[in-house]
C-alpha cells in the first residue's frame, strides 16, 4: 500500500488516498471514484469509463491495464483523475 495524493478538478479538491499498487488502474479509478462520490455526494456512473488517472509529476496519463508499481508510482505521488 502507497499513499499518494489525487486532485479531482470536477470537484475542485485534493484527497489522500491509500491505494494497492499492484492493482490494476481500472479497477483503482473505478474505486477512487466510489469513494468521492460518497463523500461528495455526486453521479458519474454515466462517466465511468470515461475517467483517466493522470501522473502529475511526471506528466503522463496512464494506462488503465497497468498498475501504479509499473509506473514507479511511491508514496508521496501526485496524481490527476480526470
Amino acid at each position: 500500500m502507497i499513499i499518494v495524493d489525487i486532485e479531482v478538478p470536477s470537484v475542485g479538491r485534493k484527497y489522500n488516498f491509500s491505494l494497492d499498487e499492484q492493482m490494476s488502474i481500472h479497477t483503482l479509478i473505478q474505486e477512487i471514484n466510489e469513494v468521492i462520490c460518497q463523500k461528495e455526494n455526486c453521479y458519474l456512473d454515466n462517466k465511468k469509463s470515461e475517467l483517466c488517472l493522470c501522473d502529475v509529476d511526471k506528466g503522463r496519463l496512464m494506462n488503465e491495464n497497468l498498475s501504479l508499481s509499473q509506473y514507479n508510482i511511491r508514496n508521496g505521488s501526485h496524481l490527476l483523475l480526470v
